[in-house]
């Protein structure tokens, strides 16, 4: 993962390696009984490990003991639920996680399985291979294929089909290959569902749990359970599109093409390491047919090592790429590459965002605040503009370094945890200190984050800006890397064009996946070495520690760019709504079955897929809303501390 180079911890080397001892071994140890007395650990010319008794065993018949009882250790074996449950390490090292689920993987799943078409295949049904690819790592794909043959992006629609077409070939597996959008579709509906809820119960005078902080974030979750054990209440339950996409391969599709879940084998291409944490949570297997609902995760990165492995060449077309992606069809039985406005890290803020406009009966309007500076850490409100009402805060919140300030004030906010029982009184110290950039911003007639009042309304909304700064926080979009999942630790890094790659280039070390790295592995700091890019700039930026800002904001462009549904959608501004229009809009544009998407980002196929939805969650689960919580939400658990409840890493040790 890619997470803030500045971060550092007490007691900890850095943030990227496993640098506590591993607990896993030390939880397995048996305990030493009185009959047994010590013993110690020998290791021999071998590197075999030994127990061996320094109690004394006595010899049978006349004579002194001298014997020691000495038993063969068994060497420790890891996995990744090992990792997910243990408090030893902050987060995974990408090393670690490359060797436990790779390309290599799948290229065994490949020549091991066998088709309907070998004649030497045996009586058993052959597994029916799933690919689901996230948006962000086509648009990753692209960006490097653009790059190193000096060509256009490709399209991500296109590029979708393309390897749907060539990993559908019967040499190559005869893979399903889908996108993840229709999950992420249904995610965004169940987290408005969820956000809806917690509120209501707010305003029944229930017990409130909010701020809700969105958990699509692997990375971000796992630190919550490892480090922030009292804030997963406030976590999204959510599935994200990864979970989602599980759930419909092994359940939804599986029984209507006549699989058992464990006659699929279905992998996920994203653009993180941590996905392949999550995809071992418990909640995605099925003890009953004991199967994952993601059997193997791949990067980014992984991905185009398979693709390279097996000969794809990204620039060859292929018939009806350009098809209409309007519904289903034979290939995918989603439709294909949703699009949804916002973030191109899952656009969960900007549906909320949506969703409250389009259902408050006055107009409303968006000011958005960015804290210190940064578009990685970006506050939003909602006015209403006839009564000045801030009716919602939001923020969305990149990278550990914005992270954790995130993590105080939602402690001070709320009074959860350690950062809220210390600091006592910190609200009204947090009020006061508002009230005082309020009455600096009047004095020096400085600008509030709204354009200059040209009515009543707007004179309403500018002042209900300033005390948007008193109201918590209701939603917060969490990613752990900064630039969101475009950045992802996973992604691509950047590609120059193999005719002018360097002799110095070519003798850079090589990582575990096959690419060149210009700077060491060990440790957080950021190296002083130029990477050369597409365009010829260099330097790594902070946050960016394998990539630029230049690549990931070229990811971005190619991400937004190259859905099927123009035009691109593009992050939420200060805007001003009719409602009503707004509204209106959307009913004609629903009888007009020619046009894609009005200017709002609502379209056709956006109804066609909500449609899709509860048609899929009837189908497995009817009207059991158990099931339905089971399909569309998960848990979180709180990791029982071995190593920061012992004075290790605490919010306070925090250091930039």
């Amino acid at each position: 993962m890619a997470f803030s180079g500045a971060l550092t911890i007490t007691d900890l080397d850095d943030f990227l390696t496993p640098s506590q001892a591993c607990i896993i071994p030390v939880r397995n140890k048996p305990s030493v009984t009185a009959e047994e007395g010590s013993s110690e650990i020998q290791i021999d010319s071998n590197n075999n490990y030994y127990e061996v008794s320094t109690y004394p065993t006595d010899n049978a018949g006349p004579g002194p003991s001298t014997s020691n009882a000495k038993k063969a250790l068994e060497k420790a074996e890891i996995n990744l639920n090992d990792c997910l449950a243990c408090s030893g390490c902050i987060t995974s090292t990408e090393s670690l996680l490359i060797t436990l689920q790779s390309q290599n993987e799948v290229l065994q799943f490949i020549s091991s399985n066998p088709t309907s078409t070998d004649p030497d295949a045996p009586c058993h049904k052959p597994r029916l291979p799933i690919l689901s690819i996230a948006p962000q790592t086509l648009a990753s794909l692209s960006a490097a294929y653009s790059s190193a043959q000096l060509s256009p992006p490709i399209s991500l629609l296109n590029l979708l089909r393309r390897i749907r077409s060539f990993l559908g070939r019967s040499e190559n597996g005869g893979w399903k290959v889908w996108d993840t959008t229709f999950a992420r579709h249904m995610s965004l509906r169940e987290t408005v569902a969820e956000y809806h809820e917690r509120k209501d119960k707010k305003e029944k005078g229930k017990a409130v749990e909010l701020p809700m902080l969105a958990s699509a974030c692997p990375g971000w979750v796992c630190y919550a359970e490892k480090a922030q054990g009292d804030l997963l209440h406030l976590l999204s339950a959510a599935k994200s599109s990864q979970g989602i996409i599980g759930a419909l391969a092994k359940n939804w599709y599986g029984h209507h093409t006549n699989y058992k879940p464990n006659e699929i084998y279905h992998v996920t291409a994203m653009p993180c390491y941590d996905k392949k944490l999550e995809a071992s949570r418990s909640d995605f297997y099925s003890s009953l047919y004991s199967t994952k609902d993601v059997d193997c995760v791949l990067t980014t990165g992984e991905l185009d090592l398979l693709l390279q492995e097996l000969g794809f060449d990204p620039y060859a077309p292929v018939s009806n790429e350009n098809a209409s992606s309007l519904g289903s069809n034979d290939e995918s039985p989603f439709p294909e590459m949703l699009t949804h406005e916002g973030s191109s890290s899952g656009s969960y803020l900007a549906t909320i965002i949506r969703d409250i406009q389009i259902n408050h009966p006055n107009p409303t309007k968006i000011s958005t605040r960015e804290i210190r500076g940064s578009t990685d850490n970006v506050e939003y409100l909602i006015h209403d503009t006839l009564t000045g009402e801030v009716l919602f805060k939001g923020a969305k919140v990149y990278g550990f370094r914005n992270l954790q300030n995130l993590i105080r004030k939602v402690a001070k906010e709320t009074g959860i945890g350690k950062a809220g029982r210390s600091g006592a009184g910190a609200g009204k110290l947090s009020l006061a200190v508002a009230a005082r950039r309020r009455k600096g911003k009047v004095a020096s007639g400085g600008d509030t984050g709204t354009s200059t009042p040209t009515s009543d309304a707007e004179s309403i909304a500018s002042l209900s800006l300033a005390s948007g700064e008193d109201k918590k926080l209701d939603f917060v979009e969490v990613m752990a890397c900064p630039g969101g999942c475009v950045n992802g630790g996973g992604q691509m890094k950047p590609v120059t064009a193999s005719i002018n790659a360097s002799a110095e280039e070519e003798k850079m070390d090589v990582d575990e996946e096959g690419y060149t790295r210009p700077i060491p592995d060990e440790g957080t700091d950021i190296a002083d070495i130029p990477i050369k890019t597409s365009s010829g700039l260099g330097g790594v930026e902070e946050g960016m520690r394998w990539s630029t800002k230049e690549w990931v904001e070229k990811v971005e462009n190619i991400y937004w760019t190259g859905l099927p549904t123009p035009p691109p959608s593009p992050p939420i501004e200060a805007s001003n709504i009719d409602n009503h229009s707004y509204s209106q809009a959307i009913i004609s544009d629903m009888n007009n079955v020619n046009g894609f998407k009005n200017r709002h980002g609502t379209d056709v196929r956006s109804k066609q897929a909500d449609r899709l939805v509860e048609q899929v969650v009837q189908d497995v689960c009817g009207n059991d809303s158990d099931k339905r919580w089971e399909l569309m939400r998960t848990r979180f658990r709180k990791v029982e501390s071995d190593i920061l409840s012992q004075g290790g890493v605490t919010l306070e040790a925090v250091k930039w």
